[in-house]
């Protein structure tokens, strides 16, 4: 950890390197390809690592079966990334991997028939499969994407931001000297912190948006909500699956270990556009994923042990056709001479994107000339998280209290409030 000198308000900064905000799966990816070739990093982070929308996802490795009208080039470009996550952890061991397969479930002929025709022709494997805990079905398929644990996956492949010097606190709006940040505000416990450094890296996630200020509308970003179920379960259920269902909302499911149990992590395909609170919406969400699952999945909906609990899970998303059509993230352009911003999109394709984050900042900057004498060599792999790190955050499911269904569902709001969108909404039931 980063500690100005006098600790207090006011004090700056002057690094030699690249700064890197944000200190989700993206950020630290670009973290560690930088330090591995010699370039010093200092990490900005505010929640501890791998949290925010890393904290919140699936961590499902998609390789493209759940996406309508996919081309060749994009299903490629996220088969590789699976593929790289796959090769990557089997070299550092550990707990990652949840579950080697998914199940992907459809409710109408048409659209299973129109589906499974792509699937072949862009030669992707897949078998029929019969899954008791699953109805209102019109065929159920096992497909190779497989689910990890987010928290455990990003250190078992940048665990060297253990290491990495760090400034514990949220950016601000970079101050800018023509087209060039000249500097970084930081607003930490003590005081606001200034960094100068002769470059910057923005993977902020969700808090991207305050850092580019009018930027960020230029160029097309928005801001979704949804929320996560989190239902703990002794049901034998899959580990992963997914129902891009015409007849309501859809359904996407990943699972974890809970001893006897599995802690199903549920979402809907409906996002909201953030305002202030309303409880009509988380309510209405609320009622939508209810139908799904009692239609659906009645093995868990009428499970009188299990418990149920709720988390909104926001993300930023920006539409980039130079990168290939590639769902929801990628690099972005936003005119200045040192700084790139780079948004996550899906947990899988982090590795893309954090290697173009590193090629685009090569462009505009000398990275040669920030190198130290000698890269940083390789370090042990680095195991499942302990309990006793501090820098590692949880993920969202393990800090959500549980309820009955009743309570979640049908009582007054339990235990704390949750924010909700407007009832203004959006459905893309092929992206989860």
């Amino acid at each position: 950890m980063v500690t100005p000198a006098g600790g207090g308000a006011g004090e700056r900064i002057r690094w030699p390197g690249v700064v890197v905000v944000g200190a989700g799966v993206t950020g630290l990816l670009v973290t560690e390809r930088l330090r591995r070739s010699g370039v010093p990093v200092l990490l900005v982070e505010q929640r501890g690592l791998g949290a925010g929308q890393t904290g919140h996802c699936h961590g499902y490795l998609h390789r493209g079966y759940i996406y309508r009208r996919l081309g060749a080039s994009q299903q490629s470009a996220l088969a590789g990334c699976a593929d790289w996550w796959g090769r990557r952890l089997a070299r550092a061991g550990g707990e990652s991997f949840v579950g080697g397969e998914s199940v992907i479930g459809f409710t109408g002929d048409e659209e299973r028939e129109e589906t499974l025709a792509a699937w072949t022709s862009l030669g992707m494997p897949w078998k029929e499969v019969r899954v008791p805990g699953l109805a209102g079905t019109t065929g159920t398929f096992a497909v190779p994407e497989a689910t990890v644990s987010p928290r455990a996956a990003v250190r078992a492949v940048a665990g060297i931001a253990e290491s990495t010097p760090r400034v514990h606190g949220r950016a601000v709006l970079p101050r800018l000297s023509g087209r060039t940040v000249s500097e970084l505000g930081i607003l930490t416990d003590e005081g606001t912190t200034t960094v100068s450094a002769p470059a910057y890296v923005l993977a902020a996630g969700l808090g991207t948006p305050g850092l580019l200020g009018p930027w960020a509308r230029a160029l097309g970003m928005r801001t979704r909500l949804s929320y996560m179920l989190v239902v703990r379960s002794g049901r034998d259920l899959p580990g992963a699956f997914c129902l891009p269902a015409d007849s309501a909302q859809g359904l996407f499911v990943a699972s974890r270990p809970a001893g006897r149990d599995r802690v199903y992590l549920l979402s809907t395909f409906v996002n909201f556009w953030p305002s202030a609170e309303d409880e009509d919406a988380r309510r209405s969400w609320l009622g939508a994923a209810g139908r799904v699952l009692a239609t659906h999945v009645p093995a868990l909906w009428d499970d009188p042990d299990a418990r149920w609990g709720l988390y909104p899970a926001g993300k930023i998303e920006v539409d980039l056709p130079d990168e290939g059509g590639l769902p929801e993230g990628g690099v972005l352009d936003v005119g200045w001479d040192n700084a790139v911003a780079v948004l996550p999109g899906k947990f899988v394709l982090a590795p893309l994107y954090a290697d173009r984050c590193v090629e685009r900042l090569a462009r505009l900057t000398d990275l040669d000339r920030l190198r130290g004498p000698s890269p940083v060599t390789p370090e042990p792999p680095i195991g499942t998280y302990g309990s006793g790190d501090s820098s590692w955050a949880a993920e969202d499911w393990e800090m959500t209290p549980l309820f009955s269904r009743a309570e979640l569902f049908d009582g007054p709001e339990p235990a704390r409030r949750v924010p909700a969108p407007s009832q203004r909404k959006e459905i893309d039931r092929w992206s989860a």
